[in-house]
């Protein structure tokens, strides 16, 4: 390569408009500024996309599988039905995104940021979603079986309809999330808060599990769990099902 030949980064960023169906598959873009491109279809796996730039992207059915996105901008990105399956997404920036139906089984997405992404029914199962911001995302029918979600913030969540066994929300923000339908079968739910959450019509919800969790006066529990008061912060959970 002479000096003057443009690198792979330099000719995709001049043409990031004509990147659809692309094969760029374990191609190293790091710090590429990609904002607004259309990558619809692209083949991105196992790809070095560390601190990408890729706000706005078009994205949709893109193979992303096992690529580094590692602290990379993807905030307002068309990523439907793509596949990030495996993929690093740590301290990756993704807030307000589209990601329905898309596939984030076993991503690492610890300390990622995807407030308000709409994530309905996507797949994120046996995921490291620890410490992500998650709150007021769209994420009815997701399914998130197995994943870990220590001290996620999750205020304001609609995950109605969600299949979230053997979650573990163990000191997980989730004030005034609506888990409405949801199942919560061996989900951990210690010291969770569930401060004005709608658990009405959960599934698999024990209270032995509510026992554990921070709840108040206007959480939602479901008809065959009645909540006692002894104080402002002390209650005795019955089960009618016993």
């Amino acid at each position: 390569m002479t000096e003057n030949t443009p690198s792979l980064k330099e000719k995709l960023e001049g043409s990031k408009k004509y990147l659809q169906n692309a094969d760029l598959k374990e191609k190293d873009l790091e710090g590429a500024n990609l904002q607004g491109a259309e990558l619809g279809g692209a083949d991105m796996r196992r790809a070095n996309l560390k601190r990408i730039f890729l706000s706005e992207g078009k994205i949709s059915k893109a193979n992303l599988s096992e690529a580094d996105l590692s602290n990379a901008n993807l905030s307002g990105a068309d990523l439907n039905k793509s596949n990030l399956g495996g993929a690093n997404l740590q301290n990756a920036y993704i807030r307000r995104a589209d990601l329905r139906g898309a596939n984030l089984s076993e991503t690492n997405l610890s300390k990622a940021n995807l407030r308000e992404c709409a994530l309905f029914k996507a797949w994120i199962k046996r995921a490291d979603c620890s410490q992500a911001n998650m709150q007021n995302i769209k994420g009815a029918q997701l399914h998130m079986q197995g994943s870990i979600l220590r001290r996620t913030k999750l205020e304001g969540a609609d995950l109605s309809g969600a299949r979230l066994d053997g979650v573990n929300f163990e000191d997980a923000g989730l004030q005034t999330a609506n888990l409405s339908r949801a199942n919560l079968k061996g989900a951990n739910l210690n010291r969770t808060d569930l401060r004005g959450a709608n658990l009405r019509y959960v599934v698999g919800l024990t209270r032995e599990q509510i026992e554990l969790a921070l709840i108040d006066k206007k959480t939602l529990l479901p008809n065959y769990l009645k909540v006692k008061w002894e104080s402002e912060t002390k209650f005795q959970v019955i089960d009618k099902k016993d």
